[in-house]
């Protein structure tokens, strides 16, 4: 079966899509309302649990215990359940979601109104998996911010921090509500570099989101081959195949997360990068170290 590229379309906040099985005529896996205009990544709605067996109680637990709340709804006649969720979709399966027109789909709308105003606590990212003809879904990273990197943002402001979670390593991006809205749908360039400075290297990612091409946000963080956790954050990213960017407002709570592709050419860049400060990190003499210090002198005038 030949699929059509779907057309560009006009979405609004509360617009509804499925999450479609390509190559049927109209098998889902689950259906959520916009929560931005402009932009179908992030859903709320349902996502089915209960398809092709019901749920695992283990599963269900682990939603309670990592989001505070697992609310379990029926969506199909046979009393199928689905667990009301915001859904990530990452960027490569974003034409598999589809609308459906008609006096249902109205309803379900209908149904799902309230979910835009008090979206459910429990985030999953979702992507189709073509081999497995299946949604796949883990919860998103960093849906609650680490309380070290909470303490961070509170006492230095808007910035950006590497993590560990639970699909590797992500970035938590702090910035204003205004401009996070803005964020929705633009393109993102990101690039890895290695700065030598006189007391210490730095393994730092700029990140450049296009909301303004005059003026584009920039984000930047920064990596020590020399700490412990840090130099772990590295080894991973130089064998992870995606970027994942959680935004989070003004109170810090979770916005969206933004994934790219980061592709074997940037984990090799990035591993000559480390190997690199590495080796000028250890021919400082002791006292001359100063992560600290690189970071001003750097980010100065």
């Amino acid at each position: 079966m030949v699929e059509r590229e779907p057309a560009k379309e006009t979405i609004g906040r509360g617009d509804l899509f499925f999450l479609w099985h390509p190559g049927t005529e109209m098998v889902f896996s689950g259906y959520g309302l916009a929560l931005r205009s402009g932009s179908n990544e992030l859903l709320t709605g349902l996502l089915m649990v209960d398809r092709p067996r019901p749920a695992d109680p283990e599963w269900l637990a682990d939603v309670e215990a990592t989001f505070g709340e697992c609310h379990l709804v029926p969506m199909t006649p046979a009393g199928e359940r689905g667990i009301a969720c915001q859904m990530q979709i990452e960027p490569d399966s974003l034409p598999h979601l589809r609308r459906f027109p008609g006096e249902k789909t109205t309803a379900i709308q209908t149904a799902l109104e309230s979910l835009l105003e008090h979206p459910p606590r429990p985030v999953f990212t979702l992507r189709w998996d073509a081999e497995a003809r299946a949604w796949c879904s883990h919860f998103a990273p960093l849906a609650e911010l680490p309380g070290e990197i909470r303490e961070v943002f509170e006492r230095t402001g808007y910035g950006c921090l590497a993590a560990e979670a639970n699909v590797g390593v992500v970035h938590a991006c702090h910035a204003a509500d205004r401009d996070i809205e803005g964020f929705t749908g633009k393109p993102l360039l990101y690039r890895w570099e290695l700065v030598n400075m006189p007391t210490a290297p730095l393994i730092r990612l700029e990140v450049v989101i296009l909301d303004d091409p005059a003026n584009p946000y920039r984000f930047e963080s920064f990596l020590n081959v020399a700490h412990e956790d840090q130099a772990r954050v590295l080894a991973e990213l130089t064998n992870q195949d995606r970027l994942y960017l959680a935004f989070y407002g003004d109170d810090l709570t979770q916005r969206f997360t933004h994934v790219v592709e980061h592709d074997e050419q940037q984990w090799q860049y990035l591993d000559e990068l480390v190997a690199e400060a590495t080796a000028y990190w250890n021919q400082l003499p002791p006292e001359q170290r100063d992560l600290a210090r690189a970071r001003a002198e750097f980010r100065s005038p």
